[in-house]
């Protein structure tokens, strides 16, 4: 291994199967046993990696960007050693700290100073190397009380901040984020940014996944692009971030992982291009033809701006909907009352996710480029653009005078 680089991942695959799935709890037997009248048909694989080789040096901040199912989150779990590559070797200097998704890493029984101690333990540090970092952490946490109860009733934005925190003041020399800084708000991103700069200043080796261009820009000295598992492209940062951008706007309507599965969406009856008039009710059709059957699955419907970055995901599951089972020709069509994108451009992509093995079945992040119109010369709120944001949120405004 070179003394200059802290990662050096060669010539690294990670095969998985689809068809087989283990049951690891007995909530997860009877989820299967409602979908006991379907067959699981085929045992095909698919290549999450495929010969993926590069290196970073030693206290750089690198990006990995690519679209949903590229293996953007699978390089990061054979980084930390979540999973292990089919092929390949990776070699890492330094202790490594993940912050890999929301519900990762911390045990949901255990308080926020617990999780604390549990993560420093895994890194290898002692009790009293990790309670010299404490104070910081809890006040960069800033979480308050609920820092006492156990993290399983944390709010997504809480966890993200304390995981975070734990993240960046433990003792790792290498960082892995993956997408988890988007769940924060502005002024979490705001410090998080902030952070991150002075990790790398300091000589720590970080390497980052997100599909907002102007985070991978700032912080980035480097970008790795993937595309169905390759290497497509590693260069400096905002001229490879242009390039993601560009591909996003010329993707095929559906990037499939499993060979079986096809998918297509529509918006308003379009399929490639569609106009909607700011304010108006607008419909996002997805059809899926599947030549097997996938007894549990998830559509997540994303809308990006014209930068890529994430605006809004719609989620099936957390609609509140069953996991669909798909098999033949299923449509889901998804009915908004009125669009409030700020007129302008925008891109509408999809994925469907197996939710027994967490792998992309079929997806494409720019599946449709989509125009939000001004809304008509009538309408009172006419004068609204993308001076005032990216969304109108509905609202009913009172005014209430005296004297």
């Amino acid at each position: 291994m070179s003394s200059d680089n802290a990662i050096e991942i060669e010539g690294v695959t990670k095969r998985y199967r689809r068809g087989q799935y283990h049951i690891n709890s007995l909530r997860e037997e009877l989820q299967l046993a409602f979908f006991k009248q379907h067959k699981i048909v085929g045992d095909s694989s698919f290549l999450a990696l495929d010969n993926v080789s590069f290196s970073v040096p030693e206290g750089q901040i690198w990006g990995v960007v690519g679209p949903n199912g590229s293996g953007k989150t699978t390089l990061m779990k054979v980084l930390a050693s979540i999973t292990h590559p089919t092929e390949g070797e990776i070699r890492l200097r330094g202790r490594v700290g993940c912050l890999l998704e929301v519900g990762a890493g911390f045990d949901p029984e255990l308080d926020g100073v617990e999780n604390i101690y549990l993560s420093g333990a895994i890194l290898g540090m002692g009790r009293k190397e990790i309670a010299r970092k404490l104070d910081q952490i809890i006040r960069f946490a800033d979480i308050g009380p609920v820092l006492e109860t156990p993290v399983k009733r944390y709010s997504s934005g809480m966890y993200v901040r304390l995981a975070f925190a734990v993240a960046a003041h433990l003792e790792a020399e290498i960082l892995l984020i993956d997408e988890v800084l988007a769940v924060g708000d502005a002024e979490f991103q705001r410090l998080a940014i902030a952070t991150l700069k002075a990790l790398g200043a300091q000589g720590r080796t970080i390497i980052l996944i997100s599909h907002n261009m102007n985070i991978i820009s700032q912080l980035c000295q480097r970008v790795v692009r993937l595309e169905g598992g390759r290497v497509a492209e590693i260069g400096e940062a905002s001229e490879t971030a242009d390039h993601y951008l560009r591909a996003l706007a010329q993707a095929p309507l559906s990037m499939q992982m499993d060979r079986s599965v096809t998918a297509w969406l529509q918006i308003n009856g379009m399929r490639e291009r569609s106009s909607i008039g700011f304010g108006l009710p607008w419909n996002a059709i997805l059809t899926v033809n599947s030549a097997s059957v996938t007894p549990a699955a998830a559509v997540l419907l994303n809308i990006y701006s014209e930068d890529g970055t994430l605006i809004s995901t719609v989620d099936t599951r957390r609609e509140g909907l069953a996991p669909l089972s798909l098999a033949g020709t299923t449509q889901i069509r998804f009915d908004f009352v009125a669009c409030n994108l700020l007129p302008g451009q925008y891109y509408v992509g999809f994925s469907i996710e197996n939710i027994q093995d967490g792998g992309i079945i079929a997806g494409a992040d720019a599946a449709i480029s989509l125009e939000i119109a001004p809304a008509s010369i009538n309408d009172a709120r006419t004068a609204y653009d993308r001076r005032h944001g990216v969304v109108r949120l509905v609202n009913d405004i009172k005014i209430n005078q005296s004297g």
